[in-house]
């Protein structure tokens, strides 16, 4: 979640937005951050969760960090039995990043 929070407010320029959200689908915990940052390309959507991999701040022209919060992330959300995504319709656009978790633990 700190990662999700931190990233939002790094890629999200002075006067957006950034939400979260929790509900609850049948037998898991949905929780999403939302902003109205710079948004991820299509291409980029799969590879930001690759270790190392970075998407240029189209902003600043860098992107600080080293590419591992979205990788170490997903490996916890994994390790406790869920799955996580990103939706962005593009650059400029925003995202929302979401992550489930079993309300149950694995049998």
């Amino acid at each position: 979640m700190f990662n999700l929070l931190s990233n939002a407010a790094q890629f999200t320029p002075d006067g957006g937005e950034i939400a979260v959200e929790a509900r609850q689908e049948e037998e898991e915990l949905i929780i999403s951050v939302t902003d109205t940052g710079i948004g991820i390309a299509s291409g980029d959507q799969e590879r930001i969760f690759q270790e190392f991999h970075q998407v240029r701040d189209s902003i600043t022209g860098k992107t600080p960090g080293t590419g591992l919060g979205l990788s170490l992330t997903k490996r916890m959300v994994e390790m406790h039995g869920g799955r996580i995504w990103v939706e962005s319709e593009g650059e400029g656009k925003g995202s929302r990043f979401s992550f489930t978790l079993p309300l149950r633990g694995n049998d």
